[in-house]
């Protein structure tokens, strides 16, 4: 029950901070959105509707298809969020907000790409989503192969080709794209909760050497993987290691210092959860 309430306080929150980034950076700019919201931000800048009020008209029949589809209990986060985002959106509507940015725009696309995607980011963690187009993902998706994210990515670009065909602004669409970016960044980087790195795969010669040389510069843990050449037909003791962004130049020239003729792949470690990293390591502790 308690997880409950804050699963629903959460998606509230959220709501609040993205419907706060959309009223008071991208509507006055006007910036566009893909998915549903760039949908309500065109019926707004061509007609004057409401953003609250089109996001509800657009998300309703969705909604009533999801139920037949999916059912009521699976859509519940996301009816929280949409109804959500479109009572904040109401409220700051009828809050007159000025922020001088002196109309530039890159500046713009950067704090409303921010706010936008801490708001999804915490709507996103708590279970919830805002409506739209991932409804009609989740929807297509059922009878179709392709995935979700590619249905996504199709809906989004379909939007953004249908807002340049009937702005004509190029400009725009170009700051929007900087605008969704940013937004997609700054959710993926809430969803790995900020502990994000690089992990190095290394073949070597000198894999005891340049373990300890490792565990004593920059006090990370290495993992040996068994492998073996395939030309050589040699066993190999592959140096698996996870190190912080700020220590991957190091790590680098270390490397080279202990085996100009290592072998190195590097990887993205979106999130890491473990000694080290979201907890201090064992001698840190004693």
């Amino acid at each position: 029950m308690l997880r409950h309430i804050k699963s629903t306080i959460t998606i509230i929150f959220g709501a609040a901070i993205f419907a706060f980034g959309l009223t008071y950076f991208v509507v006055p700019h006007h910036l566009f959105e893909g998915g549903a919201t760039g949908i309500t931000l065109i019926t707004y800048y061509l007609f004057n509707i409401p953003i609250s009020l089109m996001n509800i008209l657009i998300n309703i029949p969705l909604f009533l298809l999801a139920w037949k589809i999916f059912g009521l209990r699976s859509l519940y986060s996301s009816l929280l969020g949409t109804i959500a985002v479109s009572v904040w959106l109401a409220i700051f509507e009828k809050i007159p907000l000025q922020f001088n940015l002196e109309g530039d725009l890159v500046v713009v696309a950067l704090v409303a790409g921010v706010l936008l995607g801490v708001g999804l980011g915490v709507i996103f963690n708590a279970g919830g989503t805002t409506g739209g187009t991932d409804i009609v993902a989740r929807i297509l998706n059922k009878y179709t192969n392709i995935s979700v994210g590619k249905l996504l990515f199709g809906l989004d670009f379909l939007i953004l080709m249908l807002i340049l065909i009937i702005f004509q602004d190029l400009r725009l669409v170009t700051y929007t794209l900087l605008f969704d970016f940013i937004v997609s960044r700054v959710i993926d980087l809430i969803g790995e909760g900020g502990y994000a790195g690089k992990g190095f795969m290394i073949i070597t010669q000198k894999p005891m050497e340049l373990a300890d040389k490792i565990n004593e510069e920059l006090g990370r843990g290495v993992t040996f993987i068994s492998g073996q050449g395939y030309y050589s037909q040699k066993d190999l003791k592959i140096i698996y290691c996870i190190v912080a962004r700020n220590e991957i130049v190091k790590m680098k020239e270390m490397i080279h210092t202990v085996d100009p003729m290592a072998f190195i792949t590097i990887t993205e470690a979106h999130e890491i959860l473990g000694e080290g990293f979201t907890f201090p390591a064992r001698d840190e502790v004693s």
